[in-house]
């Protein structure tokens, strides 16, 4: 059973992380040149950008509060190692990121007691999850940095994996996470 605390944060992690995905996978557009590649890198934005609207109503659906995250997910990519700098590192690291998130939410899928509302959304997330999961698999599968390019950020994310576990429970605690506008308990009601 889920916290309402500790869901209220997570739910905005999400939200936050959805966001930051979107953005970065916006601004690769500009260095693809293969049509088929634009439409992808296209889809995917307008997909995490939607996802991040989905998690949003999903929070004012259960009545749990906004709360302002200062950094994603994959910000702890970046105190492992360096940005990534070219495209297939971008879709490299996604890729691997978009595994954590399909094992992840297939997990919190099947915690009991979790709300109606947010179990759809998890639902409906891990079906997009899968064609992301598709496209940049087979677009990785044809450059030759491909491989090593996912084992690099493969073992990156294990790392921040093993880091962040310790804080399933009360995700509050990361440092520099973010910080509670309203608390859990006492939801105003949004318009």
């Amino acid at each position: 059973m889920h916290s309402l605390r500790n869901l209220c944060w997570k739910l905005n992690w999400y939200r936050q992380s959805e966001l930051e995905g979107a953005l970065l996978l916006g601004k690769m557009v500009r260095h693809a040149t293969e049509p088929s590649l634009v439409w992808h890198l296209t889809k995917h934005c307008a997909d995490e950008a939607r996802h991040a609207w989905m998690w949003e109503q999903a929070l004012t659906a259960v009545r749990l509060p906004t709360i302002r995250i200062s950094r994603s997910y994959q910000s702890f990519y970046m105190e492992a190692t360096a940005p990534p700098q070219t495209l297939v590192e971008v879709l490299g690291l996604t890729h691997i990121f978009e595994q954590r998130v399909d094992r992840q939410f297939t997990e919190e899928l099947a915690e009991p007691g979790l709300p109606a509302a947010i179990r759809r959304v998890f639902a409906a997330l891990l079906k997009d999850e899968a064609a992301h999961l598709e496209w940049i698999a087979v677009w990785l599968a044809g450059h030759p940095d491909g491989q090593r390019v996912l084992d690099r950020y493969r073992a990156i994310d294990e790392r921040v994996y093993r880091q962040l576990l310790p804080y399933r429970d009360r995700i509050w605690d990361i440092s520099g996470l973010g910080e509670e506008l309203i608390t859990c308990a006492a939801q105003p009601e949004r318009t």
